[in-house]
């Protein structure tokens, strides 16, 4: 199936994509930033995720040492008759009294360690277990102020059942120096001393079990790290950070921003806005100089949607002026993907350039034409910068008219200082290109009204955004044709999709 251009659909000079694949949007409110969007997250999580690692690293590690032990009764681990000790049972009441000891304990030992070590003794759940963990930033600091708080507790609790056994022995053997001899077998001397030797051997055997008195279920060791490294958490936690809070920033400025980013508020204005908009490259990447590489298929195929709002190229030869309402608006990129979507629809087109230093890159033209270079036989690039006058621009105008050619003119912004008068009175249409994000409201009417009142007829604003526009061939000189010679424009109606 063929357009009505005479090439096949779904061609075009830039190669890539078919025209159709990728269509800029075609209502007047704002864009979707994503690609806007996903920069500032990207340079957020970036800066706050090294911010994060430099935290990290800079933080003081530390270490923790811990060690668990088993709270039992004096009694049920000596297992002798105890009358002068206080603990009955493994209990709450046992429990809560041990760690008050200990809390006492620590409190007397945090007096004569480091302010960098912390010792803290807790309750297993609600078992009769405790726990003692030191964070220091050493593991040998954290080893020695844990020990140091379990041997005291251990010390203190065999000093106290190895005294009261002692003084159970103390006393059976006081009674059995006052009873003498026994006697008789059967006689009540007898049994009496009989039964205290038996609380004697039974005392004896508890005096060898206080060294395990306390029972310890875990040794004092270091505690091994779990999960991911402090610097690592440091590091993501810093980048989730850093995008949301420059994302935050982003929306604010663009909140607060007096740039233009809905176009609406141009229809509200009264200002016609042609759809759709038409990607112009990266804002700092845009110059006064007119592109040399071929526009991508989705950048022409919008282009191409445009054509018939600003130009009707059955009505024989037109002239068009392309000017910017600033620097960054991209008229130049706007002019350039005109000029190739007008030599698509078959019909001869010459895009003029006025602004100065405009084709610095590009290859020399004719030997009869300086600065004039043919890329196809329908498209013809040409430089008339300032200095050669309104007579040479006006010559150029008249020549390319004579020869059935639609003539593109592309002046400089209206913000560069330059006269927009002295091209504009070589057109009979104008297009103002405004950039998204980039111009402001105010910049934008100004030129509406200056384009106004200068003569041509306003068809309209063109909105660009920031989307890729460019392939990566270049187009490839035609030869020069001769002066006599002149192209029947081929004026084939082309229907609007807009």
């Amino acid at each position: 199936m063929s357009s009505s251009t005479g090439r096949p659909a779904g061609t075009n000079p830039g190669g890539g994509a078919p025209d159709d694949a990728t269509r800029a949007d075609t209502w007047p409110g704002p864009a979707a930033p994503l690609a806007w969007l996903a920069r500032l997250a990207l340079v957020g999580a970036l800066l706050g995720g090294l911010l994060g690692l430099l935290v990290g690293l800079a933080a003081e590690e530390e270490v923790t040492a811990s060690a668990t032990f088993e709270v039992v009764p004096d009694a049920q681990v000596l297992s002798g008759p105890l009358p002068t000790t206080a603990q009955t049972g493994t209990d709450d009441s046992l429990v809560a009294g041990q760690l008050e000891a200990l809390d006492a304990l620590r409190l007397t030992q945090d007096e004569q360690t480091d302010d960098a070590v912390t010792v803290s003794v807790a309750q297993v759940g609600t078992s009769d277990v405790l726990r003692i963990s030191a964070t220091a930033p050493t593991a040998e600091q954290a080893l020695q102020a844990m020990t140091t708080l379990l041997d005291g507790y251990v010390t203190a609790r065999q000093e106290a059942a190895g005294t009261a056994v002692t003084a159970a022995l103390d006393a059976v053997q006081q009674r059995l120096d006052a009873l003498g001899e026994p006697g008789a077998v059967n006689s009540p001397v007898a049994q009496e001393v009989e039964r205290l030797l038996a609380e004697q051997s039974q005392l004896t055997g508890a005096a060898t079990r206080v060294p395990d008195l306390v029972p310890v279920l875990r040794a004092p060791s270091l505690d091994q790290e779990t999960g991911a490294p402090a610097a690592l958490l440091s590091t993501v936690l810093g980048a989730v950070l850093g995008a949301v809070l420059l994302l935050a920033a982003g929306a604010v400025w663009r909140a607060t921003s007096n740039r233009l980013f809905d176009a609406r508020l141009l229809v509200a204005a009264g200002v016609p806005v042609l759809l759709p908009r038409l990607p112009a490259g990266r804002v700092r990447g845009r110059s006064p100089q007119v592109p040399v590489q071929l526009p991508r298929a989705d950048a022409l195929s919008a282009a191409r949607l445009l054509v018939p709002q600003v130009l009707d190229v059955s009505a024989g030869a037109r002239r068009l002026v392309v000017v910017g309402a600033d620097e960054r608006a991209g008229a130049a990129e706007v002019a350039w993907e005109l000029a190739w979507a007008i030599s698509s629809t078959g019909a001869p087109v010459v895009l003029v350039t006025t602004a100065a230093h405009a084709h610095g890159s590009r290859p020399p033209g004719s030997a009869e034409f300086p600065g004039e270079q043919a890329h196809t036989p329908l498209l013809t690039v040409l430089a008339v910068p300032p200095h050669d006058g309104d007579a040479a621009l006006a010559a150029t105008v008249a020549r390319h008219t004579a020869a059935g050619r639609h003539v593109l003119l592309h002046a400089p912004a209206l913000t560069s200082g330059a006269r927009f008068g002295e091209t504009a009175r070589h057109a009979e249409q104008a297009v103002v290109v405004v950039g998204e994000g980039v111009t402001s409201l105010e910049d934008a009417l100004a030129a509406v009204r200056d384009v106004t009142s200068s003569g041509p007829a306003l068809r309209g604003v063109v909105v660009t955004t920031t989307g890729r526009h460019l392939g990566r061939d270049r187009p490839q000189p035609s030869p020069p044709r001769a002066a006599e010679e002149t192209t029947s424009p081929r004026q084939e109606p082309v229907a609007s999709e807009a």
